[in-house]
């Protein structure tokens, strides 16, 4: 992976799991009643057409954002990573019934919150790696 930073490394990862995690909820939920709440889960985690289309578009664009230049990966990353606590904090408070979220303690609230604050924490990690090597180059050509 040569010389990414740990954002766009994440973004590559997480963009082909969220992709692949939406593409494989369509097996299982098909693509009727796309807001319904239903029975339909993958590993215990509820799930719903509009569920999958949010998580295949997340896909996308964390792996459209790995190969964008590293401070914007590292911005793409921590917005999402903040998407994905709110989701996490509106899972909480039982009001994300259009993703078959009908569960304040649903398991899948718990892999929200996880998500979202990897996406923040590399986002983060990336920006010092950033700012780091912009100083190192400073230093280099003031030397």
């Amino acid at each position: 992976m040569g010389n990414r930073n740990a954002a766009q490394v994440f973004a590559l990862v997480a963009g082909a799991a969220y992709a692949g995690l939406g593409v494989i909820g369509f097996v299982v939920t098909g693509f009727g009643g796309v807001v319904q709440q239903g029975p339909d889960s993958l590993i215990g985690f509820d799930l719903n057409p509009f569920h999958n289309v949010f998580h295949f578009v997340v896909g996308i664009g964390f792996l459209v954002a790995s190969r964008l230049d590293a401070t914007l990966t590292q911005g793409i990353i921590i917005g999402g990573g903040l998407v994905y606590v709110l989701a996490t904090l509106l899972g909480f408070l039982n009001e994300l019934q259009i993703l078959s979220i009908d569960d304040s303690v649903a398991p899948i609230n718990f892999l929200h919150l996880v998500s979202g604050s990897a996406a923040i924490l590399f986002g983060l990690i990336g920006a010092r790696q950033t700012d780091a090597l912009a100083t190192s180059r400073t230093r280099r050509a003031g030397a």
